[in-house]
């Protein structure tokens, strides 16, 4: 059975639309109904938070419950397994008491840090079945209740297109993702459904962090992950959200089926791009150094 726990009646006199934001702030997402998957913590919590603060009603799904200074901004939260069949069911009842659908954001994923070679099939299958099937689940969950002007958002990952042995299973689900986003794009257009794709590079989430515990010196290993972005930095998940909440509002209608990578430009790179990143610091160093 899939338990949640409701916050409708969070603030008496308002409705959940309107709460948290201020009484002047223009609410790009106002009496939308969003659904989150993943939304306990890392990117999903942002994007929830990010939903919140443009006006939506969040719905959030997890394993998890959200930590207790997160609550206030979902109007109900599902613990459940978006593998789970039962998961969506509730996702469904809870989005069906505001009588509309509109934003579903597939964010919940699963990652197993082993090399490829070691993997066997069961493991490969279930996490396919939560990062693949669990976003197929939830699009077939969503559209009946959904009309012109929705939005769905997969979360993929830079992974999608490129690849890690050692990240097992989780490459081949993100490009999984990628062309479902596309599939589904072409089969909804047509009743006015968009799908479209955020692919993140590292963002410092738990995902990111167990893989930088795995080396002798996770601190030292995050600074080279960080000298190895163009821009010096990671992208945060806040930045992430941000470009959700673009894709779920109106001043993205022209978009479908496209992939979006929010990774500070590192795909935009090539293995000779290690040398020249050292070339460009040592200068800024140097410039940075000189100036008066």
């Amino acid at each position: 059975m899939t338990a949640h726990t409701d916050h409708s009646t969070r603030e008496a006199g308002r409705s959940p639309a309107t709460h948290g934001k201020g009484e002047n702030m223009t609410s790009v997402l106002d009496g939308k109904v969003a659904v989150v998957t993943g939304a306990a913590s890392g990117i999903g919590a942002a994007v929830a938070a990010g939903l919140d603060a443009a006006g939506a009603v969040v719905i959030g799904i997890d394993l998890n419950e959200p930590a207790a200074d997160r609550k206030a901004q979902f109007d109900q939260f599902i613990v459940g397994d978006v593998s789970d069949a039962q998961t969506w069911t509730a996702a469904t009842a809870a989005a069906e008491r505001h009588a509309r659908w509109d934003i579903l954001v597939n964010n919940a994923a699963l990652q197993i840090e082993e090399n490829i070679l070691d993997t066997d099939p069961e493991t490969f299958a279930r996490v396919l079945d939560v990062n693949v099937i669990g976003a197929f689940r939830g699009i077939r969950a969503a559209v009946p209740t959904m009309s012109r002007g929705a939005s769905i958002i997969n979360i993929g990952s830079i992974m999608g297109f490129t690849a890690d042995p050692l990240l097992g299973a989780y490459p081949a689900s993100k490009a999984a993702v990628l062309n479902l986003t596309r599939t589904t794009a072409l089969a909804l257009g047509p009743r006015g459904i968009r799908v479209n794709a955020v692919c993140p590079g590292s963002v410092l989430t738990p995902l990111t962090t167990r893989i930088l515990d795995l080396t002798d010196d996770p601190a030292a290993a995050e600074r080279r992950l960080t000298s190895l972005s163009p821009m010096n930095e990671l992208c945060t998940v806040e930045e992430v959200a941000a470009i959700v909440t673009f894709l779920a509002g109106d001043a993205s209608s022209g978009m479908n089926g496209s992939t979006l990578v929010a990774d500070k430009g590192l795909t935009a790179a090539n293995p000779e791009w290690v040398l020249s990143a050292e070339i460009l610091n040592a200068s800024a160093a140097s410039t940075a150094g000189g100036a008066s």
